[in-house]
């Protein structure tokens, strides 16, 4: 058996194969519910949302004058995104190094591996920017509010006013997977809720693992599921095993789209958290016109424009480094924040 060395890498004229990282950042809340992208040429980001109410049309006599009816109502919803700024000192030794993936002896020449190690550094902070994203999405879906906090930044609450009641935390006897709890009774009623509370409809369900599991327990969905509508309509859920990076579409039942969500992110303890606690259940769709909004870069550099993402490169004379910074200020928006539903069904499960 060959031991895993550095006399059996250099020993060997050829690379076999590079290895990818797999832990790279999925999108699937942001791609999902918050596909629209928007900038702002200013600190703060500003939504206008059509307040409406569910008003009827006044009866009067034919014989008298017209009541008078208030316009209806908009509200403009001001925000102040979060700033990230990443900056990276990367190492002087690989533009005469080995790059990955390089042929063992080397084929690049140092300006291509310094090239190639900026676009390396580059991708990645890209990818911690959409993970950062994510974790703001997954936030505004459960608790209807996002916490940034950071070093120059006090802890700060964004909440978005969603309705207190579209946020459960079920307990005790009343968890789904204890006796008499019937899950499909309980979306049921939540989705109504929603749709009181906004006017929106819930077309999607996001399940973490285990109350994936004890949904397909409930006895209204085993019989669902077992007896299909026909012609390719009605109920198609895929109970076999299947896991996926990001989020995982488990087929259709009723009106809502499936799906099992697992992604994880690593916080300033250094700890791997997950981005939705198992445990949760969260009801949206399109109606929750989620937006990605970025404002102003505070750096002369860019002319103070808004942009999702900016990057700079400049280099130090002595000691001689090369430096990047990226930089955004983004912020993940619920428009119509009370298009979502986030329940915590049972107790998370610990892996």
């Amino acid at each position: 058996m060959a031991t895993p060395n550095n006399t059996f890498i250099y020993d060997t004229n050829m690379l076999i194969q590079v290895v990818p990282n797999l832990k790279r950042a999925q999108k699937f809340l942001l791609d999902t519910f918050f596909p629209n992208i928007v900038t702002a040429d200013s600190e703060y980001v500003s939504i206008d949302v059509d307040v409406g109410i569910r008003r009827m049309s006044p009866f009067v006599s034919p014989l008298v004058e017209g009541k008078l009816v208030e316009q209806r109502r908009y509200q403009t919803n001001v925000f102040k995104p979060a700033y990230i700024k990443d900056k990276r000192a990367p190492d002087l030794r690989k533009p005469v190094r080995r790059m990955i993936g390089e042929r063992i002896g080397g084929d690049m020449t140092g300006p291509e591996r310094m090239m190639a190690n900026l676009v390396f550094e580059m991708e990645d902070q890209i990818d911690m920017l959409d993970r950062r994203l994510e974790w703001m999405a997954a936030q505004a879906l459960s608790t209807g509010t996002v916490t940034v906090s950071g070093e120059g930044f006090p802890s700060t609450l964004i909440d978005f006013g969603r309705d207190p009641t579209l946020t459960v935390t079920l307990a005790g006897a009343a968890q789904w997977g204890q006796a008499g709890v019937v899950p499909s009774t309980l979306i049921e009623q939540w989705g109504h809720q929603m749709l009181k509370k906004s006017g929106g409809v819930a077309t999607d369900i996001v399940f973490t693992t285990t109350p994936w599991s004890t949904f397909l327990a409930d006895p209204v969905v085993k019989q669902a599921i077992w007896y299909p509508g026909q012609g390719g309509a009605g109920n198609t859920v895929n109970v076999g095993a299947q896991v996926q990076r990001g989020a995982q579409y488990k087929g259709r039942w009723g009106q809502y789209n499936l799906w099992v969500y697992n992604d994880w992110y690593v916080d300033v303890n250094n700890v791997e958290q997950p981005m939705l606690v198992d445990g949760t259940v969260v009801l949206t769709g399109a109606d929750l016109m989620g937006t990605r909004a970025f404002g102003q870069i505070m750096d002369p550099a860019f002319n103070y424009a808004a942009m999702p993402y900016a990057p700079k490169t400049w280099v130090e004379q002595d000691p001689a480094q090369q430096l990047m910074l990226m930089q955004s200020a983004p912020i993940v928006i619920p428009s119509r924040v009370n298009a979502s539903f986030a329940a915590t069904v049972m107790a998370a499960v610990v892996n």
